[in-house]
């Protein structure tokens, strides 16, 4: 790997592959192409993204109510990329330009430089989708960063802190309360972590754990809808378990004085309120000139090039891609995004080498999602498993993608992370 300034390339190199976005299908798609690419392929890999790691989302979770070290959900390029050649531009994307087969790129507003490709990749992600609730985005914390996870794991320090020293007990349940809105996969697993790892810690700190309240909002009939219904019928029984009190078909209707208003008239005590509402593609792409759809994903062929533009690619949470069997736009979930950089890598060594470019095909080979650290529930192969195996399961993906884009070193060094941390 070599950081690079834009205006040291060679404007004329023939076979440039520039990837923007340095999320699961950014760095895979880097990965993938620099230890499967030969020498007489000529081709030089360009990765442009603003920061020098990427931010391991699915990992959130274990920084925001687990460790106190970030690290952990931060995979830094310069370890992953170690010994490949992988030129790193720290940039953003300002805006294509396909018909001189190029990008701009450069600070919002400010100066651009011109950077040319061969052959783009466009893995720009998302980012999370905050409604026009009064008060929401003032208040709530998203979960879409180590930024975020930081900004949760203060909060709730800081709230504890103060809710102690009041002596009322219910002033003091009140201000040590958290609520977690949106019960997909992340605010699941927040809000189970956050109800396995704070108990401990009030009673260390001398107070009674049930004064804690936990609580998560949906405002559909039901948590997990990704997962078959067995498997969320056992999330919310182990949630219940753990004390989170869960309000299902009740929608958010404004945040005011640490007040969390649902709709019917409920008011949940939200002195620390998180927002796990869904994602929408990165904003700017509709900038780019390039054929998107109402949600704002860039439309892409079966082999996954934007409509209308053979020499870009679009992988992972910005390419709106179809699966031929269903004909619906693929979720953004991380295995899609990881499957589809390795397909669009395999595609751009095809095109070096003059073969023919084969369909990308979805598939899922299962889903796992952790309620505490200790215990999740998901389905492999066509089976259900929950408990400590789907836990065991979960973290095994993680080691895969380490292995994928790193290497046993990286996985394993990461792995020790993993086990070392508190729970």
């Amino acid at each position: 790997m070599e950081a690079v300034d834009p205006r040291s390339l060679n404007p004329a190199h023939p076979r440039r592959v520039v990837v923007v976005g340095g999320g699961y299908a950014g760095l895979t798609f880097v990965t993938t192409l620099a230890h499967r690419m030969k020498v007489s392929d000529d081709i030089e890999i360009v990765l442009v993204d603003p920061r020098p790691y990427q931010q391991a989302l699915s990992e959130l979770d274990l920084v925001a109510a687990g460790t106190p070290r970030p690290q952990f959900a931060e995979l830094w390029y310069a370890d992953v990329l170690r010994g490949l050649p992988v030129k790193v531009v720290y940039d953003r994307l300002e805006s294509v330009c396909p018909e001189k087969d190029c990008i701009e790129i450069g600070p919002r507003g400010g100066p651009t430089v011109n950077l040319t490709y061969w052959r783009l990749v466009l893995a720009t992600g998302a980012l999370p989708s905050v409604p026009p609730v009064p008060g929401l985005r003032e208040t709530a914390i998203t979960m879409w960063s180590v930024a975020d996870a930081m900004d949760l794991q203060r909060a709730i320090e800081e709230h504890f802190r103060y809710g102690v020293t009041l002596c009322d007990p219910r002033e003091r349940t009140c201000a040590i309360s958290v609520t977690v809105v949106g019960a997909g996969a992340t605010g699941v697993e927040i809000v189970g972590t956050i109800a396995a790892r704070l108990p401990p810690m009030i009673k260390h700190a001398g107070h009674d754990p049930k004064e804690l309240t936990v609580n998560l909002v949906e405002g559909r009939p039901d948590i997990l809808y990704d997962l078959p219904e067995a498997q969320r019928i056992r999330a919310r029984r182990r949630l219940q378990k753990m004390g989170v009190n869960i309000l299902l078909g009740r929608k958010l209707e404004r945040v005011e004085g640490g007040v969390a208003y649902l709709e019917g008239g409920v008011e949940v005590p939200s002195p620390v309120l998180v927002w796990c509402g869904g994602a929408h593609a990165d904003p700017d792409a509709v900038q780019w000139g390039l054929v998107a759809d109402n949600s704002g994903r860039l439309v892409c062929d079966e082999n996954l090039k934007a409509q209308d533009h053979a020499a870009i690619y679009v992988v992972g949470d910005v390419a709106a891609f179809r699966d031929p069997a269903t004909g619906r736009v693929l979720p953004m979930l991380a295995q899609f995004a990881i499957r589809e950089a390795e397909h669009a890598a395999e595609g751009v060594l095809h095109e070096a080498r003059e073969l023919p470019l084969q369909p990308f095909v979805p598939n899922m080979h299962g889903e796992f999602v952790s309620i505490g650290p200790r215990w999740g529930v998901g389905w492999m192969f066509g089976l259900n498993v929950s408990g400590w195996f789907a836990i065991v399961m979960k973290r095994l993906t993680y080691v895969m993608y380490w292995v994928q884009v790193g290497s046993f070193r990286l996985a394993w060094k990461r792995t020790l992370q993993m086990l070392r941390m508190r729970h």
